[in-house]
């Protein structure tokens, strides 16, 4: 080999400086940055695990969320539904109160109205008697005498009293 110009010894030690470098760099180097790539693998795997399941788990969130919202608008729709009934209930009560107190007032002044007209009717009836004997009593007090005067008047308050 030395006529071709290799030195056996040379050789030798750049096949052991050569080994000696790969295992020092496999065990300094290469394993660490694979167990680091490894490892980094994992976490990329794991972290698209967990965004598939966050994703997963946002996805059944919406339909949730999407869920109570459209429950709640059903709710107050029936609220809202329910109001207007009460409503109107309400107001048909304070329609008919308004419409009883109203005939009750109307009643209450025909019963008025008719007690003072009999009132009144007294009143003209005594001042009607009143002049009526008056009237008698001059007219009869000129022609008659004491008892016709007496009979006349009570024939007098007889009708008026029918009338």
């Amino acid at each position: 080999m030395e006529n071709i110009g290799i030195e056996p010894s040379q050789l030798l030690t750049q096949v052991i400086n050569f080994l000696l470098m790969v295992i020092l760099l496999t065990k300094l180097l290469y394993k660490p940055v694979l167990k680091a790539l490894d490892e980094r693998k994992k976490k990329i795997e794991e972290s698209l695990k967990l965004a598939e399941e966050i994703k997963l788990e946002a996805d059944k969130n919406e339909k949730k969320r999407q869920e109570i919202i459209n429950k709640s608008k059903q709710e107050a729709k029936q609220i809202i539904e329910e109001a207007k009934k009460t409503a109107k209930q309400v107001e048909a009560e304070i329609i008919m109160k308004a419409h009883n107190e109203a005939e009750m007032i109307i009643e209450k002044g025909k019963k008025d109205i008719e007690g003072e007209r009999e009132q009144m009717e007294k009143q003209l009836r005594n001042k009607t008697i009143e002049i009526a004997s008056e009237m008698a009593e001059k007219v009869i007090g000129m022609v008659l005498s004491d008892s016709d005067h007496h009979k006349i008047i009570n024939n007098k308050l007889k009708d008026l009293k029918n009338i």
